[in-house]
C-alpha cells in the first residue's frame, strides 16, 4: 500500500470528507451534481474517478490508482 493517499479535489482545495459531507447534506448523488454547483470536480478532473468511488464505497481516502485497479479487476 502506498504511504500517500488521494484524499482531495486539488482544484477546489476540498477534502473528499468535505465533499461527502456536502453531498449528504444536500442529497447529491453524482459528480455531475457537484459540478453543477461548482463544488468540486470541475477543474482538472483528476478527482472524478475518486469522487465516483467515494459515492460507491463511502470511503474518503484512496490508494493512488484505486479506481483504475478496481476497474481492471472487474474485467
Amino acid at each position: 500500500m502506498s504511504r500517500y493517499l488521494v484524499n482531495r479535489c486539488i482544484c477546489h482545495s476540498r477534502s473528499f470528507k468535505e465533499v461527502k459531507d456536502h453531498a449528504e447534506e444536500h442529497g447529491i448523488t453524482s459528480v455531475k451534481e457537484l459540478q453543477a454547483e461548482d463544488f468540486c470536480s470541475c477543474g482538472c478532473g483528476l478527482c472524478i474517478p475518486y469522487i465516483e468511488l467515494m459515492f460507491e464505497t463511502g470511503d474518503t481516502e484512496f490508494e493512488p490508482g484505486a479506481y483504475y485497479k478496481k476497474a481492471s479487476r472487474a474485467d
